[in-house]
């Protein structure tokens, strides 16, 4: 048996853009449960911009808004989640901003071994 390591943790940074149907910023993998510790976004526009953060569950086939058109002033930066939230196998993070180039965006992630699916 190979050699799986029980814990992982991951940084994804990215600059948003404007909705497009499943901009997917996440999946979580296969035999793994993540758990979405910080989502960091900032500014970097002299206008005020909007952030939205969806999460697409493959279980159920639903899609739930964490933040849906949060406000961000000019050159500003925001905690966007301010608990943890769980993704399990196959569940997506989406994301996006009212213009292209305009919210950088930070994710920390714990990936662990999910034992229901191994």
């Amino acid at each position: 048996m190979a050699n799986i390591p029980l814990n992982l943790f991951r940084n994804i940074t990215t600059t948003l853009g404007v909705f497009v149907p499943n901009t997917v910023l996440y999946t979580a993998p296969v035999s793994r449960a993540t758990i979405v510790l910080n989502a960091q976004a900032a500014n970097t526009t002299a206008n005020f911009q909007t952030v939205t953060l969806a999460i697409s569950s493959k279980t159920n086939g639903t899609q739930a808004y964490l933040l849906s058109g949060f406000t961000m002033p000019p050159n500003d930066t925001a905690n966007l989640i301010l608990g943890k939230i769980v993704l399990i196998e196959g569940d997506k993070l989406l994301g996006w901003a009212s213009s292209n180039n305009s919210i950088d965006l930070f994710i920390s992630i714990l990936e662990t071994i999910n034992t229901e699916t191994i």
